[in-house]
């Protein structure tokens, strides 16, 4: 906001300027026509980016908004699989399921298994996970063992 009052308040002071130099004439009249069209262009220029006119200003905001709602995706894929491998499986996991806007699309990239407890039997159990989560096709999955 505040570039946009120095930018506006510069064009303007530029622009009388000019107008108090240049002399009376024909000259005078063209310039001082440009001016208020500068002018004029700098005051709605909120306005054209309420339209997306003047190109694209998505380039810094959109990438925050894809990777919000690539996290809060993550987390709640994270979760369900949890519940998933809880329930199918009968193993309690802690799983990170990292999810990345590519291609326009949202699209899993790596998923992290780790099994709670699984001192008993424990390359079974990680095999067993490994084989559910390749069925729903996971791509880049790491199982590992967690012992407390």
């Amino acid at each position: 906001m505040t570039e946009y009052l120095l930018s506006a308040a510069g064009v303007i002071f530029l622009s009388v300027i000019i107008s108090l130099v240049i002399p009376e004439g024909k000259l005078n009249k063209s310039i001082t026509f440009i001016m208020r069209l500068i002018s004029i262009l700098v005051l709605i220029q909120p306005v054209s980016g309420i339209f997306k006119i003047g190109g694209d200003n998505s380039s810094d905001g959109g990438l925050a908004d894809y990777t919000y709602v690539s996290m809060v995706y993550s987390e709640h894929q994270s979760e369900q699989l949890e519940l998933l491998l809880q329930k199918e499986c009968g193993v309690e996991t802690e799983c990170s399921v990292k999810v990345e806007f590519k291609e326009g699309d949202f699209k899993v990239t790596a998923v992290e298994v780790g099994i709670v407890g699984g001192e008993s039997d424990g390359a079974a159990l990680k095999e067993k996970v490994e084989n559910r989560l390749s069925e729903l096709g996971y791509e880049n999955v790491f199982v590992f063992i967690i012992n407390f």
